[in-house]
């Protein structure tokens, strides 16, 4: 009777789990027009500080030009130049600066066309913004949602999977939508206090500010196409995957492939873009570095994560052929490994955590996951029976 109340508890609370998962759907899809509504809200913030920006960038740049027209214009008197000498350089500087006061009242225009543009050719033509992120995520969640069937003559493995699955797909373009508002704001945010950055133009000595506004735009909007591109490549092959017939005929390894694909998705969406705009900045080499850092901060993670379930197992098994030994049946001794795996690995990551946020001796250079296993093998180690105390030294003098 236990082990049969046991099993069903194990049961409802999936079926609950399950439950709550498809009833925040309807909540979580709201999420996608809250962040349309933010993006518009910042948009219209942005264009309030426009006018300000540009009147600041309009009165900087004419003073620039002024005090670059008396400098050449000392210069030629110092040099005693002819009359022929003072025409051309009159009218160098006319050309010069005529190009940055046309830079200057175009270059906003002309910087949000490229974006635009870039844009569009990221989106291939259609539309995409933060809320088709995030209901593409939703729409591959409800897909496996029918998959979340639990029961005694259900498939209970794959349920928990599928919800498992869908967690992680919520999760994951939830981030890919938070990454594209970032980017979005940065467009607007940088653009309009790049603006400044125009009036830079009016002096020959300061004029590379002006040309690194147009730059950064180009650069903007390379980030944000490769962006968009990497978010509907990731959403169409994911709702593809959950709308293929091989979703029904290899449901366990599809499921889990989605919720790993979910996560190469997110961590190419937060890695690739900055590496695509440091390439027009002229830091690919940096944006590389700082890649391949992270990569392997994430290798060592998954890795970690992986050893402290191994260790997991390893003390679940243990308690449970201990169980069978003591006479417990095979579901008795099965549940009792598996509550006991999932404490003592919970156990080993919160005692981690405490020493690593107390700072205790040893703890600082190591990781999170690593002291976790560390205790891990400690208490499976102790839980093993020690070896007999070796026999006493035999006097043969006696």
């Amino acid at each position: 009777m236990v082990v049969i109340r046991s099993s069903r508890k194990l049961e409802t609370a999936f079926i609950v789990v399950a439950i709550l998962a498809l009833a925040t759907a309807p909540a979580l899809a709201q999420q996608g027009s809250v962040l349309t509504t933010f993006e518009n809200q910042v948009v219209t913030a942005a264009k309030g500080w426009e006018t300000t920006i540009m009147n600041a960038a309009r009165s900087l740049f004419w003073i620039l030009a002024g005090i670059e027209i008396g400098i050449a214009a000392v210069w030629l008197a110092i040099n005693a130049a002819s009359l022929d000498a003072w025409f051309a350089e009159l009218v160098r500087r006319i050309m010069f600066i005529g190009l940055f006061a046309f830079i200057l009242d175009r270059g906003p225009a002309l910087a949000k066309a490229v974006v635009d543009s870039l844009f569009q050719i990221g989106a291939g033509g259609g539309s995409a913004s933060p809320a088709n992120i995030f209901d593409a995520g939703i729409r591959v969640a409800s897909k496996m949602s029918e998959q979340a069937k639990f029961g005694l003559w259900e498939d209970n493995a794959l349920a928990i999977a599928a919800v498992f699955a869908m967690i992680v797909v919520v999760v994951a373009f939830s981030l890919v939508a938070a990454i594209f508002v970032a980017v979005m704001v940065e467009m607007y945010v940088g653009l309009l206090a790049g603006m400044i950055m125009l009036g830079l133009g009016g002096s020959s000595y300061t004029k590379d500010f002006a040309v690194r506004y147009l730059v950064y735009a180009f650069s903007v909007g390379m980030k944000l196409m490769a962006l968009v591109m990497i978010a509907k490549i990731g959403s169409d092959i994911l709702i593809g995957l959950a709308e293929a017939p091989t979703a029904t005929s290899d449901q366990f390894i599809t499921t889990l492939g989605i919720a790993g694909i979910s996560v190469v998705v997110f961590i190419i969406a937060m890695y690739v873009p900055p590496i695509i705009q440091g390439v027009v900045q002229g830091a690919s080499v940096s944006g590389g570095m700082e890649a391949i850092r992270h990569g392997g901060q994430t290798a060592a993670f998954a890795a970690g994560g992986a050893f402290l379930g191994a260790g997991a197992a390893m003390k679940g098994a243990q308690s449970a052929s201990t169980a069978r030994a003591e006479g417990s049946s095979m579901a008795g001794a099965a549940l009792r490994g598996m509550a006991s795996g999932i404490g003592n690995a919970g156990w080993a990551a919160g005692s981690a955590a405490k020493e690593k946020a107390i700072a205790s001796p040893g703890a600082y250079a190591g990781s999170l996951l690593g002291l976790a296993n560390a205790k891990l093998d400690q208490t499976r180690q102790s839980g093993r029976p020690s070896a007999p105390p070796p026999p006493p030294p035999v006097n043969e003098n006696k």
